[in-house]
């Protein structure tokens, strides 16, 4: 008996079946005219038999925009893109560019395709960060209480819905990984719909939440701290760039043009995306994970330069490796440190790069030399096991190696599990440590609670730093405000807490701090306090955090935010160095120095005076110190 053909799909639970089977159809098909004949049908079906559409609710808590929008308003009359998302889920993060590309191609003014995001807070404290950290310009909406996501039946984070001018849902994408599908629906919608006049293309009053309150600091977002002989190294991820300063805080090297991008070159062109995890290898190699380009980053500091040891620049989805260098793809590296393969021995130098692979949930190794490896299956999941690449980790944020047991064993800053696991990489026994549940697919076990093992509760904890003095791991409890520690207790571990609180009223307060480490001789803790925008130093023997400033020697030195957070495109970068003479150097500094620029225009343009021609000159020294900005007024 042949199988009934099933009618149009009558809510959004049904439409996301069909929209599997459209794309499946879809991967059958070769020809592009086809593949919109078929996309065109698609949508007069669910023009033609609507799904009902649930409006916002009133009194929702509203961002990027200038009032709470409605269907019936703001929505109707173009092609809307709902973005089910939480910023905690490293899944939901990675559907942010594909937004950017859809806006990029229908920018906002023109009014054909508006973006909306519809936020649900895993944790209780997400909201404005999200905005101002992961660069979200379109309109966002907290449905605190999950009312939208449950009367649409939105089963999971990421969720893309395509809506139609009437406002009735056309399409449904689930997970990531769906930049070309996206594009193709709305393009083939805003062509379908504009050739029946339904698009009214009036823009959305957008108001970007993109200001920042003035904090003091150089940082921006800073989201993880390392030590190396000279001081510290402090991922300023919001700004884009790694700077190293010493143990009194001044600036002495800055890596990075603070432009958001992906290219190698000198410090001062050189780009990264939202940078992470730091590292120190002797004499002179800092390792850093450069996350949103999903790439490895090696920073030579006698050289002056930064190139790309692993990653493409773009999302990998490869969850075994084996490929050389920069041919192998990753997926969101979000911490780093150093360790040995199991074949080395303690006096031999650290070979082995151990990489937080958040975006795969999984521990990556990068060997620097030859090596033995094991671990990580990439299923998002809190599961232990004694067998190599069986273990399921869920978005592994920070990464520490200790040797207490007399076996090198690796802790995790497990975020989603809202655990610390650890993991021999002798034998490739992973194993609880504090927080998560028993159940290796509960991901909701969180919360605050000092205690032994699977009694202890985190909140999506970032950071691990092994103290070896007192053979303590502290731990950076990112959305409980807290650094907290853990020692060895008989067969299990305690977790305590040593500073912070979840109330943000208290005098020295923590921010969601993403990054702990500590000081080379374990006599202090350094803290990026991420919301915090700054820097702390944490002594143990009073457990007072204060301030640790960074500093330029002269406020001049540091590099204007204006030039810093401005987004305009140059076409290249030139540096140019100056030959300097062997003379005094009060003399040199005093020196006067003619710069003549002459600027070669492409064949058949020239500049047009009526039009403003805006150029910018910036001028350091080899370390990126003693910097300044020059810029034309129009």
């Amino acid at each position: 008996m042949e199988e009934e053909e099933r009618g149009p799909a009558r809510n959004v639970g049904e439409l996301t079946l069909a929209c599997i089977e459209l794309a499946a159809k879809l991967d059958e098909l070769q020809d592009q005219e086809e593949k919109m004949s078929c996309i065109d049908e698609h949508i007069k079906t669910y023009t033609s038999n609507q799904i009902p559409m649930i409006d916002f609710e009133s009194g929702l808590e509203w961002f990027n925009v200038g009032r709470p929008l409605s269907l019936e308003k703001d929505l109707e009359g173009r092609v809307s893109v709902l973005d089910f998302f939480t910023y905690c889920c490293i899944n939901c993060l990675h559907i942010l560019p594909d937004l950017e590309a859809l806006e990029e191609v229908h920018p906002p003014t023109t009014g054909d395709v508006l973006v909306v995001g519809v936020h649900l807070a895993k944790f209780e404290n997400e909201r404005v960060s999200a905005i101002k950290r992961y660069h979200i310009h379109h309109p966002v909406v907290n449905d605190a209480q999950a009312v939208l996501w449950t009367k649409l039946g939105i089963a999971c984070w990421p969720t893309l819905l395509i809506l139609g001018p009437s406002g009735s849902p056309l399409f449904v994408l689930v997970g990531e990984g769906h930049r070309d599908r996206l594009l193709l629906y709305v393009n083939t919608a805003v062509q379908y719909f504009s050739k029946q006049s339904l698009l009214t293309r009036f823009p959305v009053p957008l108001s970007p939440s993109t200001h920042l309150e003035a904090t003091g600091s150089i940082l921006m977002f800073p989201g993880k701290v390392a030590v190396y002989p000279s001081g510290i190294i402090v991922s300023d991820s919001g700004h884009n760039r790694i700077i190293l300063a010493d143990t009194e805080g001044i600036v002495k090297v800055v890596i990075g043009s603070g432009r958001r991008g992906f290219s190698d070159g000198c410090f001062t062109s050189t780009s990264f995306n939202n940078p992470q995890g730091v590292t120190f290898l002797h004499p002179n190699t800092i390792f850093v994970a450069d996350t949103d380009n999903h790439a490895i980053r090696q920073v030579d500091l006698l050289l002056e330069t930064v190139t790309t040891i692993a990653g493409t620049g773009q999302q990998g989805t490869d969850l075994e490796g084996g490929n050389l260098g920069a041919s192998q793809a990753i997926s969101s590296p979000w911490d780093v440190c150093l360790g040995r393969s199991v074949d080395q021995t303690e006096d031999q130098v650290e070979n082995l790069l151990l990489v937080a692979m958040a975006g795969s949930h999984q521990i990556w190794g990068i060997f620097l030399s030859d090596g033995q490896w094991l671990k990580g299956s990439g299923s998002e999941e809190n599961r232990n096991t004694t067998y190599p690449l069986k273990a399921g980790f869920a978005q592994p944020s920070g990464v520490t190696l200790s040797s207490w047991s007399g076996e090198p064993e690796l802790y995790v800053a497990d975020a989603e599990s809202s655990s610390v696991r650890k993991f021999n990489l002798k034998n490739g026994a992973v194993k609880s440590v504090v927080g998560g549940a028993r159940d290796p697919l509960d991901l909701f076990a969180y919360g605050d609670t000092d205690g032994s093992g699977v009694e202890a509760r985190l909140q999506h904890p970032l950071a691990v730093a092994v103290a070896c003095v007192d053979q303590a791991i502290y731990v950076a409890d990112s959305y409980n405000h807290k650094i907290k520690v853990i020692h060895p207790s008989g067969k299990k571990y305690t977790i305590s807490t040593v500073v912070g609180s979840k109330s943000l009223d208290t005098d020295m307060k923590l921010n969601e701090p993403g990054g702990v480490c500590v000081s080379l001789d374990g006599s202090c803790l350094y803290i990026a306090d991420t919301n915090n925008h700054t820097i702390k130093i944490l002594s143990l023997k009073d457990s007072i955090p204060k301030e640790f400033p960074l500093h330029f020697i002269d406020e001049s030195d540091s590099p204007s935010q204006d030039f810093l957070n401005d987004n305009t495109s140059l076409a290249q970068l030139v540096r140019v160095t100056l030959p300097m003479e062997e003379k005094d150097a009060k003399e040199q500094r005093e020196r006067e120095i003619t710069l003549r620029i002459i600027l070669e225009l492409p064949e058949n343009a020239s500049l047009n005076k009526e039009a403003p021609n805006k150029w910018k000159l910036v001028a350091s020294d080899v370390n990126n110190r003693n910097q300044r900005v020059m810029q034309s007024d129009n």
